[in-house]
């Protein structure tokens, strides 16, 4: 009977997944068009914004209820499987330019970032509220620099159209069925992984961050295919540093905990690495090719393999 209820809330999460990222990506074009901004900045703060609601949620519920290495594990999980599975996907899709230069500046600073959380956690052998406050101040100046940056670059020859306040409200509504599920889809793997004992930071590193991953995935994925790449860039990119900033240091202010060498050595050098391709892919040729996309694929399927292995072991 537990099974037979699983299947059923994935079912019916894929149906709320595909229903929220459809209504999502129309109503940012159009919010890009009314605000008179880039379509990447778009992507990067309102789309990503709505889309790491389920990372936000699900991580702070795990850290309430003592199950603060989940949530890390979650944190962690979707920032390594969000950029080659989207970038992956969208790129087999068909090859499209990134054409904003702003995304080299967000994936030097997402690397950034990934280096300090390693360097904080190997030095201390924890994760504590003080670490937390580092990362949650700079969430607030990554929104105003990236809104900065975007104002004004939107496509000066198109008529703005009028009014914000429609699609945004559609982008939330979309954001209410991507939560609802993303909430199901985790629901039915946590509790098949209950079912093979599971530690909490696998459960969370791979079934539930893969779980959350599933809205950036879809809202990505369905950008890519109206033509709006742009925002499935900007949305990759954006989500991830949303991630390691507001998630992260919420879930550290909550609770401070332990965490070991090997939980961090084998898991943070993925964000890292999977950022670097995509930054030596716009540096080189400014393009996402089916040959790029191949090897982030790569990336998430080693980085799975390795995962499980250290987990069995």
């Amino acid at each position: 009977m537990t099974l037979l209820l699983s299947v059923a809330a994935f079912i019916a999460s894929l149906l709320l997944l595909y229903i929220g990222s459809k209504k999502i990506v129309g109503a940012a074009s159009r919010l890009a068009s009314s605000l008179n901004i880039h379509k990447v900045v778009v992507g990067t703060v309102f789309v990503a914004s709505v889309t790491s609601a389920p990372e936000l949620f699900s991580s702070i519920i795990a850290a309430l209820f003592s199950s603060s290495q989940m949530a890390l594990g979650n944190i962690i999980g979707s920032n390594i499987y969000n950029v080659p599975l989207i970038i992956g996907i969208c790129g087999l899709i068909g090859e499209f330019k990134m054409k904003n230069s702003t995304i080299n500046m967000e994936c030097i600073l997402m690397i950034g970032l990934s280096a300090l959380l390693t360097i904080l956690m190997v030095a201390t052998g924890m994760v504590t509220q003080w670490i937390g406050l580092i990362f949650l101040a700079l969430y607030p100046i990554f929104i105003y620099h990236s809104i900065r940056k975007g104002n004004g670059n939107g496509n000066q020859n198109d008529k703005p159209e009028a009014g914000a306040a429609k699609p945004a409200i559609i982008m939330l509504l979309g954001g209410v069925a991507l939560i609802a599920g993303t909430y199901l889809l985790v629901y039915s793997a946590t509790t098949i992984a209950e079912i093979f004992g599971l530690s909490q930071f696998y459960a969370g590193l791979t079934i539930m961050a893969l779980g959350c991953v599933v809205p950036e995935t879809a809202v990505s994925v369905a950008a890519a295919l109206h033509g709006e790449q742009e925002i499935s860039i900007g949305n990759v990119i954006g989500d991830n540093i949303i991630t390691i900033t507001l998630v992260f240091g919420i879930v550290a202010l909550i609770r401070s905990f332990t965490v070991t060498l090997q939980e961090i050595l084998t898991t943070v050098p993925f964000m890292i690495l999977v950022t670097l391709v995509l930054y030596a892919m716009n540096r080189r040729s400014h393009k996402i090719t089916r040959a790029w996309s191949l090897i982030m694929l790569a990336i998430a399927a080693t980085a799975f393999i390795l995962e499980t292995f250290n987990h069995i072991t």
